[in-house]
């Protein structure tokens, strides 16, 4: 019994040694386990201490973003403010514009009654033109009818002259014819000297008959006295007639020089009144044209100012949406302070996705920095074609001044020219009426010497039918008379004197029509001239007035012409304005499609964020209950091991009991009772002790559990 109880007391010893060894073991387990929970701890302390800094840095970053709205919020103030300029120096321009507008309207009455009263001094100057036009016709036609009244003038006085020349022949022969009565009287006379004797007896006889020979003889004396005081008279006419000629020559020759000279300065003010008309009608167009332009201008400008105020209050919008994201932007840094401290472990992996909706964040900056700067160029752009349209309005409304100053100047040169020409013409017309007095005077001085010389013929025949009455009174007388002889041979020598100055005369008469041949043929040289010259000037006018239909025809075309180019700007301007209102459509449709895209993405960005704080609250469950079941299999494994490691350690000690027992029977046989009893009592106690480790295992389980 007391190797026994000593056994058994060793055995108790020992299990309260294994005992102890096994509360060591599960301290030590314990130990370990705390450890790993001290490490998870760190871990999560570690986890813990980089969550701040990955919150830093994402704080400073979001801090850099908010620095940059700021700088952009400032920026945008300044554009704001520079636009707010820009708009008050645009008002000022439209200001401006507008009162120039106001006096281009308040004298646009001014400026259509001038343009109506410069229509009218030009119609009135057409008139005119017109007018000196129809006077120059006349004084052409009258110039024509000059022309063949010169001519029948000429035929007149070449008639007149072969008339003469055939007097001239008739008078030669009746001279002949008279040599040849002379010669028949001197005949006669021989006869007569021998009838004288006889005669001289019959003279006393016949006194009364000599006293009537002597008074036919004083009649015809009388009558020839009369007729050289005629020729006197008409050689004084003729003298007159030729210096009046010749004077009307010098007259007809200065008044030819005047109209030439007078008409080539009416061709020169003619073409230079034309090339006015024509610089006047190009001024005209070009004022029309920049006028159309500045007209298209102003409205295009209009549009851009209310583009420009449209903008304005986009920008404002675009402004206040920005300040309430502004407020949004710092609410959510509000709940982003909350919430950094819940995207540390989230951080790695959204890292991808905040960098991809950065890039997309900063092309949207560049776009909205793009459209900013396009936006101030185009208000820049504005701005100069604002300014470059002032400057063309002041240009224009000085060259308006400066044109309106010229066409005044020429307006009153062209007065000065129509006065001066008004007086040549005055001139010329009475020239025309002097001419066609002097050529009245001419043919009734022509009919007068015609009728002279038709009484002078008459005189002459008369003087003939008188002479040969006479001739044979004296026949008559001599045969009765020697006085008679005598008287008559004293007629026949003062009619051989006569004949000697009629001789002389009539050799100067020749000499006279000579010159007057060579004066006629001078005079047909000059008309000649003047035809020559009349043709010339004929033709010059008609060139002229096909010029002047050319320059009529050419008006039409270029007004046609003008007229098209209205219809095609017309045209080019409801395009241009159709196309404006389709590309404001395409904006208005742009803008809204950018208002809806920003809607999305701010839709998208608020769900983003609720599935992102889900996200975060589920990942956080996740990894709580990822580390409880950690937590839990390291347990169960760990207990598992406990129990294989128990289980071997109970093997080992039944082993070693079996042992001891084998040892037991093989040193004592005798005590197999005793063994079998303690066999019993260690079997009791094994089956106690394996109760106790099930109740153990079991314990440590449900708390597990």
């Amino acid at each position: 019994m007391g190797t026994l109880l000593s056994e058994a007391i060793h055995l108790i010893k020992s299990l309260e040694t294994d005992r102890a060894e096994a509360e060591e073991a599960l301290k030590q387990q314990k130990s370990r386990k705390k450890k790993i929970h001290m490490k998870i701890d760190s871990w999560s302390v570690w986890r813990l201490q980089e969550i701040p800094l990955a919150v830093q840095k994402e704080h400073e970053a979001y801090l850099r973003d908010i620095v940059e709205l700021r700088w952009h919020l400032e920026d945008k103030a300044y554009q704001l403010k520079h636009f707010e300029e820009q708009k008050a120096k645009l008002e000022e321009a439209n200001a401006k514009l507008q009162a120039d507008i106001d006096y281009m309207n308040k004298l646009g009455p001014l400026i259509n009654s001038k343009q109506n009263q410069e229509l009218e001094a030009l119609k009135e100057f057409y008139t005119k033109k017109f007018e000196v036009m129809e006077l120059c016709k006349q004084i052409h036609e009258e110039l024509e009818e000059a022309i063949e009244d010169v001519e029948n003038a000429k035929l007149n006085a070449k008639q007149i002259r072969q008339d003469m020349e055939q007097d001239i022949h008739s008078d030669e022969t009746s001279i002949e014819a008279y040599k040849r009565e002379r010669e028949k009287l001197d005949n006669l006379y021989s006869h007569y000297a021998i009838a004288i004797e006889n005669v001289n007896v019959s003279i006393e006889e016949n006194e009364e008959a000599v006293h009537e020979a002597l008074k036919e003889t004083k009649t015809s004396t009388k009558e020839l006295s009369a007729l050289s005081k005629t020729l006197d008279d008409l050689k004084k006419i003729y003298d007159q007639l030729s210096w009046k000629r010749k004077s009307n020559e010098q007259e007809y020759l200065d008044v030819l020089n005047n109209y030439y000279a007078t008409k080539k300065s009416w061709d020169i003010e003619l073409s230079n009144i034309a090339k006015d008309f024509s610089d006047i009608s190009i001024a005209s167009t070009q004022l029309t044209e920049e006028n159309r332009r500045l007209e298209i201008d102003i409205e295009t400008v209009a549009g851009l100012i209310n583009d420009s105020i449209k903008k304005k209050a986009e920008f404002e919008s675009e402004i206040q949406s920005s300040m309430k994201l502004r407020s949004k932007n710092d609410e959510f840094l509000k709940q982003l302070y909350r919430e950094a401290y819940h995207l540390g472990a989230i951080f790695h992996l959204t890292k991808v996705k905040t960098e991809e909706l950065e890039e997309k964040i900063a092309e949207v900056r560049r776009k909205f920095k793009g459209r900013e700067e396009f936006l101030k160029k185009l208000t820049r752009g504005e701005v100069a074609n604002g300014m470059m349209i002032q400057k063309r309005l002041y240009s224009i409304q000085e060259e308006q001044i400066l044109e309106r100053q010229e066409l005044l100047e020429k307006k009153a040169m062209c007065a000065l020219a129509l006065a001066e020409l008004e007086t040549p013409l005055f001139e010329l017309e009475e020239d025309a009426v002097r001419i066609r007095t002097i050529h009245k005077e001419h043919s009734d001085i022509l009919n007068d010497i015609i009728e002279r010389r038709d009484n002078v013929k008459r005189n002459v025949e008369r003087t003939k039918q008188k002479l040969r009455r006479r001739g044979k009174k004296t026949r008559e007388a001599i045969t009765e008379t020697e006085e008679k002889c005598s008287i008559i041979f004293r007629e026949i020598e003062n009619t051989k004197s006569k004949t000697i100055i009629y001789h002389a005369k009539i050799n100067q008469l020749n000499e006279n029509l000579k010159e007057k041949e060579k004066e006629n043929i001078t005079f047909a040289q000059t008309i000649g001239n003047l035809k020559n010259e009349f043709i010339t000037m004929r033709y010059k006018r008609e060139h002229a007035q096909a010029v002047f239909d050319h320059l009529i025809s050419e008006k039409k075309i270029y007004e046609e012409r003008l007229y098209e180019e209205e219809q095609r700007y017309r045209t080019l301007i409801t395009m241009r304005q159709k196309v404006l209102a389709d590309i404001k459509k395409i904006q208005d449709d742009s803008l809204e499609e950018n208002l809806r895209l920003a809607q999305e993405y701010q839709k998208l960005q608020t769900i983003f964020l609720t599935e992102k704080d889900n996200y975060f609250n589920l990942y956080d469950r996740q990894l709580s209950l990822d580390a409880s079941i950690r937590d839990k299999k390291q347990l169960c494994q760990l207990q598992r091991r406990i129990h294989k490691v128990w289980q071997k350690h109970f093997k080992l000690v039944v082993l070693y009991s079996q042992m001891r027992l084998a040892k037991f029977q093989t040193d004592s046989q005798e005590s197999i009772q005793k063994i079998l009893a303690v066999q019993e009592e260690s079997s009791n106690l094994m089956q106690h002790i394996l109760d106790f480790f099930q109740t153990l295992t079991d314990g440590s389980c449900k708390n597990d559990g």
